[in-house]
């Protein structure tokens, strides 16, 4: 997480929830969602329609729709780390999971009350909603997205 918060250039940020909220609401004005909750039926609006070495990155499923990626987002089912160290902690490993299932995105906001935990955003292949979620800030990896400060 700390490195995600480093990644974006001088001038740039990660994104809150509360930017991913009213993003999902200037995509489609019937999105209402409050803090931290899922934003229902806006995943194809968010997801890019692309193939990698001949194969569709995210599967067709009738609840998510046709892919239009009309917020212009290009999201891809990329997945997300589980990233852990070896026993005497000086070489980091991680295990990858969700490829062409999942896209997972970190916020800037930390989990009030969890130590450590911070909230993001994911699409799964087979759910129209943008989801939440919260990963432990040092071993959970997802992908970032940074937004102009």
């Amino acid at each position: 997480y700390e490195e995600a918060l480093q990644a974006c250039p001088e001038g740039w940020r990660l994104p809150t929830d509360q930017e991913w909220r009213e993003l999902a609401k200037q995509i489609n004005s019937d999105s209402e969602a409050g803090a931290y909750e899922t934003i229902p039926g806006i995943a194809a609006d968010f997801m890019a329609d692309v193939s990698f070495n001949s194969n569709k990155m995210w599967e067709y499923w009738p609840a998510v729709g046709d892919i239009t990626d009309k917020a212009k987002f290009a999201a891809i089912p990329a997945g997300y780390a589980n990233l852990g160290s070896k026993e005497d902690g000086r070489y980091p490993t991680a295990s990858f999971f969700g490829s062409y299932e999942y896209s997972v995105f970190w916020t800037s906001d930390k989990v009030e009350d969890e130590e450590g935990m911070a909230y993001y955003r994911y699409f799964i292949s087979d759910q129209p909603d943008l989801l939440i979620g919260k990963g432990d800030m040092k071993t959970f990896g997802a992908s970032v997205r940074c937004i102009r400060k």
